[in-house]
């Protein structure tokens, strides 16, 4: 005993006392020794040592008592010891002589609770340790038994109170006594109650379990269990359950099994493990990835979205429809909706869906479906879809009817959107199955309709792509064949070269090659006659369904089928008409086309032919040319395995014919080199336009600075001319003849039609150049528009005209500019003057919204031809273009106008009929944005002289003297 004693000697008598200290020192045991000299000291170190001690870490080993003490005996403190509840072993010492009297002290001492009892007489060094080192080591054992015990029971605690919180269903099912535990979270898996499983406690069954596992799931699951009570792997098998509210649970049970010594199971303990949602979420991305595969799987809009009903019924819906929208119009509401496509699990129901839409197509106002889907651009998604739902969406009791017919239980319509265009929507319903949608299938549905509407816009852009390309196509293709079939007779030829003695195998290749290079072509044959007799020698086929092959219409070759081709060496079509009708039609290809194989020598030797069992027009000129090549080159090789003596020749012909193929390969070079120079050409084509362009773009601008500026310097000797003039006119003292005043008169109204012009000459400048810009108030437009008005009166006068305003303004506040505004109001109100020569001219202004107005000028004048509608905006256009026309003008008066109203946000339009008279519709809004127009090629040139190339010499060098805007 290696550990420390931790020893309490209870003896009054000191040399007593020695003597035990001395036998344990020479017993070699190591001690730690307290002394103690009656009951009432003893009382107390016990008391204190076994207060502070633990099951771990015991403050006392063992007491030595003597039976005699001052204050007591020593079966009294045992009692007392024992009574307390302490288990320190206790060893007794007497120094009674009479045996029999010790013999019942013993027997008392052990009753109450003694370890040993010894007489002080018998006491040795060997008798001490041995007495000491068996109770000792006893009382250790019993506390570590009882520590054991204390953590299996803790140990068990912690494990009731993680089964009782888990997340999973645990059960601990006890072999022996048939007992089966379960927490709260297994009675929620499986749908049993606590009473349930109460009924078996006793005499527990898993028939319990299996009774609610379907057939299926009943024999994987027993079978996963007899393996496990077989091998004691460690068991692991998935099952659906039936919740307590009647949907399936996808669950995984896993369990171990604890054996005995002998290796018995005795008792078993595993989880129950709710996977639903992680099975659910597999299952969606298992569906949205077959989803995705189907849509990816044809570029055809319409094969795409059959492909995709036909793959949610009935995983997801029980039936589907997509409809589209066809088309929109101004306002961007729906004209009509299209169905394009709908499955039905029963498809006898399938007819009655297309029904529905067609006698009760989606009007675009609904509050459910289409309707809601398209307006708002949200899911419309009902959960559960009562009668009172139908019956308020029906039009009449037909529509219920065919509504009720369809069992509709719950439906979801999303939206298939591209951007924020909604391009229509996809129907998924659910009736006879009995199952609901939830949120999550809502999450689903709206994957699964964003990825069917990218498919169709891909679908969409590739036909774009592919009308596009087409030509490019055909070109490449026209080219790919020739080449594939350039590599054909090369690699023929090669063949040839290789002197290959094995005709049958030879010929093999060569049919192989063919099937390989001509495009349409399914199977080709070549048969070859024997030149002793009637009877065939060699037969060599390749492609497909050539076992259907009816040779007794073919064989032998001067009678039957290709006769006439190989008796004649006349190149043959033969359609399926030209077979005995004996034979099913799917026996018989749709057409053959073949040639004879001829040697120079030997003549006719067979016929190599090519074929289809279905397109008759798949054998086309190219391929019948390559044919007809290969021909030649079968009968070299025949020739050449037949007479090996002539190979010479054969070499020469075949480098004869490689050299007109690498002629002919070089050609092909030659035209890419071509193409290559002819490309390169129309780039510098293309670069030279683009800088003309840039000139006439650069000599525009000049011009308009140059007629800014030539208006500006005449606008300034005008001005000056009608003042002088007005001033002849008005003095008082020496007045003007009447001839004078005349004359000045007519001065000063050319001076001011020319200052007009110029104005208007500036103002198109202006507005040419982006110079232009508003100056923006707030106006009373009522009050403008009657004051402008007013000042035509006596010119409509003068032409006998009436001259007539209609103002239904509720707001006649404006924000805009009212010299624009005026000059607008002015062009066309004395272009419609001038131009009426008897009648009326109407000005009329009303709010079109709260936002827009409208001013319409309409006059009774000559009106405007049709053809010459379109040109009357332009700048210097006018109708009459010749120099004796009756109306003067300049025709810069609606080219000004137009861009005023664009400028002020506006647009302009007009109505006329020549004859009738024309009316001008002005549309602008209430509040004209300030614009951000750049003014810089406006303004003068910088440098001080006009130095443009394409100004007459005497303008050049000219000198701005003033700017005047």
């Amino acid at each position: 005993m290696d550990e420390i004693i931790r020893l309490l000697i209870v003896e009054d008598d000191q040399v007593n006392c020695k003597a035990i200290i001395k036998a344990l020192n020479r017993g070699g045991i190591p001690v730690k020794i307290a002394v103690a000299v009656d009951s009432k000291s003893a009382r107390s170190i016990i008391a204190s040592r076994c207060a502070n001690s633990s099951l771990t870490q015991p403050s006392l080993d063992c007491i030595l008592l003597d039976y005699h003490l001052p204050d007591g005996d020593g079966l009294t403190l045992v009692k007392e010891i024992r009574d307390a509840g302490i288990e320190v072993p206790v060893i007794v010492l007497s120094d009674q002589g009479n045996e029999q009297i010790n013999e019942q002290i013993a027997v008392e001492l052990m009753k109450s609770g003694a370890s040993d009892y010894l007489t002080k007489s018998q006491i040795s060094s060997e008798n001490l340790l041995r007495s000491l080192s068996n109770a000792v080591r006893l009382y250790r054992a019993e506390r570590e038994a009882a520590v054991a015990h204390q953590r299996l029971k803790e140990s068990e605690e912690r494990y009731r109170l993680v089964l009782e919180g888990s997340n999973d269903g645990i059960w601990d099912w006890n072999l022996i006594t048939k007992q089966l535990y379960c927490n709260d979270r297994f009675y929620e898996l499986t749908g049993l109650s606590p009473e349930q499983i109460g009924k078996y406690h006793h005499n527990f069954s898993p028939d319990v379990l299996f009774n609610l596992l379907n057939c299926s799931d009943l024999l994987k699951v027993t079978k996963a269990v007899a393996s496990y009570q077989q091998d004691y792997l460690e068991l692991d098998v998935e099952f659906n359950l039936p919740c307590a509210f009647g949907e399936d649970r996808y669950c995984t049970a896993r369990g171990k099994a604890q054996l005995n010594d002998q290796g018995v199971p005795f008792r078993m303990s595993g989880v129950i493990t709710d996977i639903t949602e992680q099975k659910r979420a597999e299952e969606s991305q298992r569906f949205l990835a077959e989803a995705s595969a189907v849509l990816s799987a044809s570029l055809d809009y319409q094969t795409t979205l059959d492909n995709l009903v036909q793959l949610v019924i009935p995983r997801f819906a029980d039936w589907c429809a997509i409809d589209v929208v066809s088309g929109v119009d101004s306002y961007d509401t729906p004209q009509s909706y299209q169905r394009l496509a709908v499955a039905h699990v029963n498809p006898e129901q399938e007819q009655l869906i297309w029904e529905l839409h067609r006698c009760y197509p989606a009007q675009g106002d609904e509050d459910y479906g289409n309707g809601k889907v398209l307006r708002t651009g949200c899911t419309d998604a009902y959960f559960e879809v009562s009668d009172q739902f139908l019956s308020a969406a029906a039009d009449d009791p037909d529509h219920l009817r065919m509504l009720q017919a369809l069992k509709i239980k719950c439906y979801i319509c999303v939206p298939l959107r591209m951007g924020s265009q909604i391009l229509g929507s996809i129907w998924f319903v659910r009736s006879d199955s009995g199952r609901r949608y939830n949120e999550i299938d809502v999450k689903l549905a709206e994957d699964l309709a964003s990825r069917a509407a990218l498919a169709t816009e891909n679908a969409r852009l590739y036909r774009e792509a592919n009308q596009a390309s087409d030509d490019l196509r055909q070109v490449i293709t026209i080219l790919n064949e020739q080449q594939k079939q350039l590599r054909t007779l090369h690699q023929l030829t090669n063949l040839l070269n290789q002197r290959l003695t094995n005709l049958p195998n030879l010929l093999q290749e060569m049919v192989s090659e063919v099937v390989k290079a001509i495009a349409g072509v399914e199977f080709c044959f070549i048969i070859l006659n024997n030149s002793l007799g009637n009877s065939e020698v060699l037969r060599v086929i390749e492609g497909i369904d050539t076992q259907k092959f009816q040779w007794e219409d073919i064989l032998p070759l001067e009678q039957g089928l290709l006769s006439q081709v190989f008796l004649t060496g006349t190149s043959e079509l033969i359609q399926r008409k030209g077979w005995d009708s004996r034979h099913p039609e799917e026996e018989v290809p749709t057409a053959i086309y073949a040639v004879a194989i001829e040697s120079v020598q030997a003549g006719p030797l067979g016929v190599l032919a090519i074929g289809n069992w279905e397109d008759p027009e798949a054998l086309d000129q190219s391929g019948r040319n390559l044919l007809a090549a290969v021909g030649e080159q079968a009968a070299i090789a025949i020739d050449n395995a037949r007479m090996i003596n002539e190979q010479a020749a054969i070499a020469i012909d075949n480098a004869r014919m490689i050299k007109a193929l690498e002629e002919q390969e070089a050609r092909l070079e030659c035209q890419n080199s071509m193409l290559a120079r002819q490309n390169l050409e129309l780039e510098r084509r293309d670069a030279s336009l683009k800088l003309q362009n840039l000139q006439l773009l650069e000599a525009a601008r000049l011009k308009s600075q140059f007629v800014s500026t030539i208006s500006h310097e005449l606008r300034t000797p005008m001005n000056a001319i009608i003042g002088f003039s007005q001033l002849l006119l008005r003095q008082r003292q020496g007045s003007l003849t009447h001839q004078q005043a005349d004359i000045m008169e007519r001065i000063v109204n050319n001076a001011q039609h020319l200052l007009t012009l110029i104005k208007d000459m500036i103002d198109l400048s202006k507005i040419e150049a982006v110079c232009l810009e508003l100056t923006l108030e707030s106006l009373h437009l009522d009050r403008l528009i009657k004051e402008t008005i007013n000042e035509f009166r006596c010119l409509a006068a003068q032409k006998d005209l009436g001259l007539y305003i209609q103002t239904n303004l509720k707001n006649p506040i404006v924000i805009n500019d009212s010299l624009r505004l005026r000059q607008i109001l002015v062009n066309l109100v004395s272009n419609g003057i001038k131009f009426t020569e008897m009648g009326r001219v109407e000005v009329v202004v009303k709010e079109i919204s709260t936002d827009w107005l409208m001013l319409t000028v309409r006059d009774t004048g000559i009106g405007i031809a049709e053809n010459d509608l379109e040109h009357i905006f332009e700048e210097f256009q006018q109708i009459d273009q010749t120099t004796t026309r009756k109306y003067s003008g300049t025709g810069l008066g609606l080219a000004i106008t137009e861009s005023l109203v664009k400028l002020m946000q506006g647009t302009i339009t007009v109505e006329s009929k020549l004859g009738k008279g024309s009316t001008f519709h002005v549309k602008f809004p209430r509040r004209v944005k300030a614009s951000t127009g750049d003014c810089h090629d406006c303004d003068l040139p910088q440098s001080k002289t006009l130095g443009c190339s394409f100004l007459p010499q005497t303008l050049q060098g000219f000198r701005a003297r003033r700017v005047i805007y």
